[in-house]
């Protein structure tokens, strides 16, 4: 319906519309206004008639009693005036007349059968008898004693026609539904004209308008006047129409601006139709291709690339990918970078190629390629080339030996000869040395007068056996133009049967050839486990950390953790070493040393038996800071850590609120049984639990299920890259929040500006540590620089 009105001008659709809205609302009256009007008269006049009829009967009922004929003439003749009562009447059980309203009235005139209204009357109970189409018998007793006793008596008979009324309620009906109509149909012609002047007649001007814009492209105003919805309407398309005239000027000059500039960038463009045949191209690309504009258009890409399929592969590629490709210029190849682009013209697809003569970039990019895998000097493989072969060969499992070579005095030559010469004698050591070693070997030259030579498959004693046939051939002078240059070499060897790192190899050929060097020069040394001198001053560093713990040397410095106003609210305890001979030493250098030999748990006994001494005094101070302790992972592995500590806090008659113990992630795998009655007893007996490190482990999340963590310290690593990483600051915002909904407390660790500071304050994290704030100091600078205000205690 609608999309037929729709197909209409809008001068005949709202006729149409108020037409089908007047048929609506007569047949909306016909079918129900009107059945429903006649039925709630007639039931309100028989309710009005029932009423009256009552009031009759106890009139009618007194009089009878009394014996008063006149009087119930009367009423009932007074009754009879009313409208719709035809006639009344009172008679006997046997209907003789006792008193009628119109004289020879005989029960032959009732309309029903004697018999029925008999039984009526024997009854005893008020009837309405129907005895023709809206005519009714009423039918009332009048004797109440005789209808208490069982018997029949007098009664009242009414005979009412209600079909003049509802004849008069149908006319009343119908002329209120002919006003309507009336009143519809002069609405009906005045909305037409006002929607005429107001509606069509204005938006035929905006019409006309549109297509005279449609027809010349020139705009023109809609003489539209009024500030409604159509006049702004008018106003809005004016300045369309404006607007689009300018864009499509500007169209035009960027058009001619893209034809400009496609025929004169310096790239070469083709314009390659749905169908792989050239339609447009530069002279960017003739060039390359050798040949005039004119005879590209019309041919297929094809024809001047080397292989029929490289149009496929190029289309095969995402969009703006470059392509490598090989085309042909006058019977030569040429190499070309390729890209199309696809894009849409006249409603039809189309792709523009770019091409690139890369050429110079393929000799710069060869070029870089043998600066990056080749000595230039000696035209050997570098370390980077060598290393890399190594990571190879020790990937398949492939047994090797490494021999190091360094030329002694080598700077004596340079200094005496000129490094023209030197460079000229490292070139002739590189071709004795390609000569004499097998052919499957790599040389290398690591840097200055250092070579690497690299044996597949070579035992050690084979690597020796060339190492000593080096030694003997560079016995022989190098002649190179007037000079004759004696060289040595220090050979340094190692190896392994396919296993290993390939730093390591170079370390320990390294250190077997400073073990040459050191034994004299001009001669070889295998690595062996007594020349790692790194695992020598490692024993060193063990046994001076054995002697620190007997020695007390070790100290604590204490790093404030502060709320989001700066106040310190817990001090986190950092282990020192005081060395007599190193000076401080930061944990960094000597922590691990303490987990592998195990001397940590010592150590964190100690830790934390000197944070309790040193959290009570401060509260004995007056300044109640919680002091936060890290536990290793090989504390858990002791037996009894929970009781340990616990003594300890008895024996220092510290309260546990004045500590917390930061456990990392790494302490927590494989975590059993023991591990969570130990982390139990510690939160039974009130001491916090922080899970440190939070989100560098594998399970963090497990964790904070399983564990009976207080809080959560989230790592340096995540906080290091706010507030530019996306990365971080999705990671710590989600953290942030997940602590907030588990009600964790979190502590941001390794804040270093005000920038990260502010991130954390902004998201709510109520804890922040790091160098912005202050840096770990001894307790006696800490307590130098007390702020006025006591500071409180996060609870």
């Amino acid at each position: 319906m609608l999309t037929q009105l729709a197909q209409l001008s809008l001068r005949k659709s709202l006729p149409l519309l108020l037409g089908l809205f007047a048929l609506l609302f007569t047949l909306l009256l016909t079918t129900l206004y009107l059945p429903r009007s006649i039925d709630k008269e007639l039931h309100a006049w028989r309710n009005h008639t029932n009423q009256l009829l009552v009031l009759l009967q106890s009139t009618l009922s007194d009089h009878l009693r009394h014996g008063r004929q006149a009087e119930l003439e009367t009423a009932l003749a007074d009754f009879a005036s009313l409208r719709g009562v035809r006639w009344a009447m009172v008679a006997d059980p046997q209907l003789r007349v006792l008193a009628a309203t119109r004289l020879g009235l005989a029960p032959r005139q009732l309309g029903i059968a004697a018999e029925r209204v008999q039984a009526q009357l024997a009854s005893g109970h008020p009837a309405w008898l129907e005895h023709a189409s809206q005519r009714y018998l009423a039918i009332l007793p009048l004797d109440q004693t005789s209808q208490r006793n069982g018997e029949s008596g007098e009664a009242l008979l009414v005979d009412l026609d209600f079909s003049p009324l509802l004849s008069q309620t149908r006319l009343e009906a119908w002329l209120y539904l002919g006003q309507i109509l009336v009143l519809l149909l002069l609405l009906g012609l005045a909305l037409n004209r006002l929607y005429h002047r107001l509606i069509t007649r204005r938006l035929a001007r905006i019409d006309r308008a549109a297509r005279r814009f449609a027809a010349d492209q020139q705009p023109q105003p809609a003489a539209v006047d009024g500030h409604d919805e159509i006049g702004q309407l008018a106003e809005t398309f004016s300045q369309m129409m404006g607007q689009l005239h300018e864009r499509q000027q500007a169209l035009q000059d960027s058009e001619q601006l893209m034809r400009e500039l496609f025929d004169s960038s310096p790239a070469g463009m083709l314009v390659v139709s749905g169908g792989l045949r050239v339609e447009q191209a530069n002279p960017a690309a003739a060039s390359l291709f050798g040949c005039a504009p004119e005879d590209l258009p019309g041919r297929r890409p094809r024809d001047r690339l080397l292989t029929g399929d490289s149009l496929k592969r190029l289309l095969r590629t995402p969009a703006n990918s470059p392509v490598e490709l090989t085309g042909l210029r006058q019977g030569r190849e040429l190499p070309l970078e390729v890209t199309w682009t696809p894009f849409m013209r006249d409603g039809r697809q189309r792709y523009l190629l770019l091409l690139r003569d890369i050429s110079e970039r393929l000799q710069a990019e060869q070029r870089l390629r043998f600066l990056a895998h080749f000595d230039p000097l000696t035209h050997l493989a570098n370390r980077h080339c060598l290393v890399q072969r190594l990571e190879q060969l020790l990937a398949a499992h492939t047994p090797l030996s490494l021999l190091f070579l360094d030329i002694d005095h080598f700077k004596r030559i340079n200094d005496t000869l000129g490094h023209e010469v030197g460079d000229r004698l490292l070139a002739e050591i590189a071709r004795r040395l390609t000569r004499l070693v097998p052919e499957q070997a790599l040389v290398a030259r690591s840097g200055g007068d250092e070579f690497l030579l690299l044996l597949e498959g070579r035992t050690a004693q084979e690597a020796r056996e060339l190492a000593e046939t080096l030694l003997r051939d560079f016995k022989a002078p190098l002649q190179l133009g007037q000079y004759e240059c004696f060289v040595t070499p220090s050979i340094g060897i190692t190896g392994c049967a396919g296993q290993g790192d390939a730093t390591e190899l170079l370390k320990q050929a390294d250190l077997a050839l400073y073990a040459a060097k050191d034994a004299g020069r001009n001669r070889l040394a295998v690595y062996s486990r007594p020349l790692g001198e790194a695992a020598e001053r490692r024993l060193q560093l063990e046994q001076e950390l054995r002697r620190a713990l007997d020695r007390q040397e070790f100290v604590l410095h204490y790093q404030a953790q502060v709320d989001d106003q700066g106040r310190p609210q817990v001090m986190e305890a950092l282990l020192r070493w005081q060395s007599p001979s190193r000076g401080l030493v930061l944990p960094g250098e000597f922590i691990p040393v303490l987990e592998d030999s195990g001397m940590i748990i010592e150590a964190t006994r100690w830790v934390f038996r000197e944070a309790c001494r040193q959290a009570r005094r401060w509260a004995e101070q007056g300044h109640a800071l919680r002091i936060a302790v890290n536990l290793s992972p090989l504390d858990f592995r002791q037996a009894d850590l929970a009781g340990t500590l616990l003594a300890i806090l008895a024996e220092e008659q510290t309260p546990p609120d004045l500590l917390e113990l930061e456990i990392t992630e790494s302490a927590l795998l494989d975590a059993g049984e023991e591990v969570q009655r130990t982390l139990a007893s510690l939160k039974a007996a009130g001491l916090p639990l922080l899970l440190d490190d939070f989100g560098t482990g594998y399970a963090s999340l497990t964790y904070l299920q399983q564990f009976p963590f207080d809080g959560i310290k989230i790592d340096r690593q995540f906080v290091a890259g706010l507030p530019d990483s996306e990365h971080s600051v999705a990671l710590v915002r989600g953290i942030l929040t997940m602590a907030r909904h588990l009600g964790l407390h979190v502590v941001a660790e390794g804040v270093s500006n005000e920038r990260q500071a502010a991130f954390l304050r902004f998201n709510g994290c109520p804890s922040l540590q790091g160098y912005h704030y202050c840096r770990p100091q001894p307790p006696a600078d800490i307590e130098r620089d007390w702020p006025r205000e006591v500071p409180g205690r996060r609870r």
